[in-house]
């Protein structure tokens, strides 16, 4: 149509006359019978396309098939396969959930699922989260409860002669005694999982347990012969609350217990357990780990302690062998009133020394004779957390635990590499002290749920700079800065830290942050991170990528040297709201660092900084 009388006024506003019209249809009469026979020559071009990629789909997928044959895992000898499957596990005990190994390993194909079935090593370790009481009742719950001990069974069976490692948790609630909480029903949870784990006791390794007191029965009747190779234990009992928030427990445990006098149990935890802890038939000689109500501690299931720093040390200078210890401490109305002078030992009595004790970790109550904490002697002391507690009944005092805690580091600060510690309680000048007297730790972690905070001033105490040489903590690799109100610097100062401790020659190479803003995440997020000065001052280059924003949105800044090599800093950023929960329990629930996996309005920043060899 490149003659078209009419091309000039093609792509216009022009209106023909009705003879134009006329001759325009004339005129197109030809090319559209021409564009018919195109499109129908189109039609069999496509259809002849599609067969032949019919044929070649089916000769691709026919081509890989073969190739899968060559696949080199298929070449791998069983055991191989085995021990890589076994690094598949989690690091905690397996859970009875598709998502993880060893049950997501059996769905893959028919092959895996019998290898998995048949490898003993990867059914060698359950945590059991029980149903809590009130969920028990009705013909449902029961058949669900009957078939998760089946399960439970069947798991272990599975195992073959594999020592175990077992963790039974009932969620920590408050029961009160108008609840008859020591009533069969509310305890045949957790009771008929016990009987399903019991008759496999000679293999039992490591054990968690966790329920309302009057729940371990079963586990009490238990004799020395029955846990010949149990190394680790730790036994959690959830207290009884009457309506006057007094705890107080139905039963102690039955000294006679074989389950703690275990020939080869070395590492032993036990929380809520009240009266004399060497009454117990504990081989307290043996142990190389001990925690005393050490669980129970964090803000959403705190639990007061009435454990005495008295009742401590006593049971300490039956443990020699002590490499770790933890130890919650607590403090009553009467305590409160109670001079030090008048405890019921003497200040010679609390002299101790424990030779091999590498991590020591406490929770400090403000009760008074905390204060001979000054006379336990640490000489090989490299890691402390120190988790300075509340009192929800108005008792102790927060200058005991500041002045305890400061005590404490300036006997032992110089020999520390990792330290914990609760700062609620302190202010910046206390904190500043606190932080000079570590010089050499390579580990930092402020948590707080108060008001006090790590602000500006602390950030920039910690960053190097031409006006301050002498910076805090020079030798630091891994800085957290958490709890619900910890964090109060910007970002800005976030950054400028990250960068300065990575550009310095005379610290340490800082590897890891974890930082929690107390705060909304800002929408214009990449602006307050991914600013124009992006050349760092060893020539070295700061790039940002920010990937989906969801609720577990990451982005990630990488800082290069100019010659493409050097140390690396990981920085993880959080704008915590609180998690939303829909109150069902989840098969991870108790685990340590379990954290709930239903969507949260976290937001996560990732930084990946390489450094200057320089």
């Amino acid at each position: 149509m490149d003659n078209s009388t009419y091309a000039p006024y093609l792509y216009t506003n022009y209106f023909p006359s009705a003879s134009e019209i006329l001759d325009i249809k004339n005129l197109l009469t030809e090319p559209l019978i021409r564009l018919s026979t195109l499109d129908a020559e189109i039609e069999r071009l496509n259809s002849i396309t599609c067969v032949l990629y019919d044929q070649r789909r089916a000769l691709s997928e026919e081509i890989e098939a073969h190739r899968a044959l060559m696949s080199p895992f298929r070449q791998l000898p069983l055991d191989v396969i085995r021990e890589i499957f076994a690094h598949c596990l989690p690091a905690h005990n397996a859970v009875m959930s598709v998502q993880e190994a060893p049950l997501l390993l059996g769905r893959v194909c028919s092959a895996w699922r019998s290898i998995t079935l048949s490898t003993p090593r990867l059914w060698s370790s359950l945590h059991i989260p029980t149903p809590i009481p009130d969920s028990l009742f009705g013909p449902a719950s029961v058949r669900k409860m009957a078939t998760r001990c089946e399960a439970v069974r069947e798991w272990i069976l599975r195992s073959g002669e594999i020592p175990l490692s077992i963790s039974l948790y009932t969620p920590d609630l408050l029961y009160s005694l108008g609840s008859s909480p020591n009533s069969q029903e509310d305890m045949e949870s957790f009771g008929r999982v016990s009987r399903q784990i019991l008759p496999f006791s000679r293999r039992w390794k490591t054990v968690y347990l966790k329920a309302m007191e009057g729940s371990f029965t079963y586990f009490q009747e238990i004799v020395e012969a029955d846990v010949p190779m149990l190394e680790s234990l730790s036994v959690v009992n959830i207290p009884i609350i009457n309506v006057g928030l007094q705890f107080f427990f139905i039963q102690a445990w039955k000294k006679s217990s074989g389950l703690l006098s275990a020939p080869k149990l070395r590492r032993l935890s036990l929380t809520n357990f009240g009266g004399n802890f060497l009454e117990l038939p504990v081989r307290w000689s043996l142990l190389t780990q001990l925690k005393l109500d050490a669980e129970g501690s964090t803000l959403s299931s705190e639990r007061p302690s009435d454990l005495r720093y008295s009742q401590v040390v006593k049971v300490l200078k039956k443990c020699p062998l002590l490499v770790s210890c933890s130890f919650r401490l607590g403090i009553t109305r009467s305590d409160a009133r109670i001079p030090p002078s008048s405890f019921e030992m003497s200040p010679s009595e609390y002299i101790l020394t424990l030779p091999l004790l590498q991590h020591f970790s406490l929770g400090l109550s403000g009760r008074s004779d905390e204060v001979f904490l000054k006379f336990l002697d640490l000489p090989v002391l490299r890691h402390l957390e120190v988790k300075v507690q509340k009192s929800n009944l108005g008792y102790g005092t927060s200058e005991n635990q500041r002045s305890v805690l400061m005590d404490f580091l300036s006997q032992n600060g110089l020999r520390l590499k990792k330290l914990f510690i609760d700062i609620w309680a302190m202010d910046q000048d206390e904190l500043i002290r606190c932080l000079k007297s570590v010089p050499f730790v390579t580990h930092l972690h402020l948590n707080n749920f108060s008001s006090c905070s790590v602000d500006e001033q602390i950030a920039e105490g910690l960053t190097p700079s031409r006006r301050n040489p002498n910076y805090l903590c020079p030798l630091l690799e891994e800085f957290h800065c958490g709890g619900s109100e910890c964090a109060s610097f910007s970002e800005a100062h976030l950054l400028s830290f990250v960068l300065k401790r990575h550009a310095s020659k005379n610290g340490g190479v800082l590897k890891r942050v974890h930082v929690i803003f107390h705060r909304n995440r800002p929408e214009n997020i990449e602006e307050f991170f991914a600013s124009p000065e992006t050349v760092m001052e060893q020539g070295g280059y700061i790039n940002f990528k920010f990937e989906g924003l969801d609720y577990r949105a990451d982005a990630r800044i990488s800082v290069e040297s100019g010659l493409g090599h050097g140390s690396t800093t990981a920085v993880d950023v959080k704008y915590a709201l609180e998690p939303s929960t829909d109150g069902s329990l989840s098969p991870w629930e108790g685990l340590d660092g379990w954290v709930d996996v239903c969507p949260s309005p976290y937001f996560t920043l990732r930084m990946q900084a390489c450094g200057s060899p320089f």
